[in-house]
């Protein structure tokens, strides 16, 4: 569903090299802590759903940054996504950085999918994707972001882990590091916020 918004190009949202959909064997819901600079400034939490073949993924991002006691950042981001079987079906996403709201639909009509953002519309193939890390097969797809709907050029390195999982590297319109398991399950994220600071995840 979305990526950390202090990245310091839009990461929605959170993402193998193939156009399969979401992966087939998800937990029931992926809770995260976010911190920065090892100090915890927030969480991810994705839940999932299931009805025959279609799967629903509900994102909450909550995060809030404070200086000497003063907030100096704060966002919240709800994202769903609907899927049936390898489609994507709707998209809907609000979210709040420092109380500018953006809004963003995205539904799939033959041969497309449609986004509407704040900055425009899109006609997108039928195979596009917002960028989720949940789902490890999001670098197979043409991409836009989870936030405002803006397509994205996003370049992927890919290095087998010991343990048979697999972490992922985006440069371009997206940067950070993804990792996950042998499942294919979420495990991992970190990149660099605005300041540049170091911004990670780590399981709840």
């Amino acid at each position: 569903m979305m990526n950390p918004p202090m990245a310091r190009r839009p990461l929605l949202g959170l993402a193998l090299l193939g156009l399969a959909g979401p992966a087939r064997a998800q937990p029931a819901a992926l809770d995260f802590r976010i911190l920065r600079s090892g100090s915890p400034i927030g969480t991810h939490r994705v839940v999932f759903t299931r009805a025959g073949q279609q799967l629903t993924a509900q994102a909450a991002v909550e995060i809030v940054v404070k200086v000497m006691g003063f907030t100096v950042f704060r966002f919240n981001h709800r994202h769903e996504e609907v899927w049936l079987g390898d489609r994507l079906q709707a998209v809907t996403s609000r979210q709040d950085r420092n109380g500018r709201v953006e809004e963003m639909t995205a539904r799939a009509e033959a041969g497309a999918v449609l986004v509407r953002g704040p900055e425009g519309e899109y006609r997108l193939p039928a195979e596009a994707a917002p960028l989720a890390w949940w789902d490890q097969r999001r670098p197979g797809r043409p991409l836009f972001d989870g936030g405002n709907g803006k397509p994205l050029q996003v370049r992927w390195q890919r290095a087998p882990q010991p343990d048979g999982g697999m972490q992922f590297t985006a440069s371009g319109d997206a940067e950070g590091e993804v990792g996950y398991g042998p499942d294919g399950t979420w495990r991992s994220f970190r990149t660099r916020g605005d300041d540049g600071s170091l911004v990670v995840y780590e399981p709840a």
